[in-house]
């Protein structure tokens, strides 16, 4: 049931337009390299035409587990 939900709701979006072609994350073919290719290309395009560009890179792979859990509340 859960793959037939899958498929279906991905056929839908894909059909509707909801998601860009510049999507990666959850696209069938497109992983993280991809996503890091693409990025690369068009870093290199904006520098090969003299355009002024800055790059900020944020990792929040550990966000969360640096917050006391003591500080975290709850609310139901």
């Amino acid at each position: 049931m859960e793959q037939i939900l899958m498929e279906n709701t991905s056929e839908n979006v894909k059909d509707k337009g909801v998601i860009r072609a510049s999507q990666h994350s959850f696209i069938k073919g497109k992983l993280c390299l991809t996503n890091l290719v693409a990025f690369y290309d068009r870093v290199t395009a904006s520098v090969n035409k003299g355009r002024n560009t800055d790059i900020t890179c944020l990792d929040f792979c550990k966000a969360f587990g640096t917050v006391p859990q003591n500080n975290i509340a709850f609310k139901f």
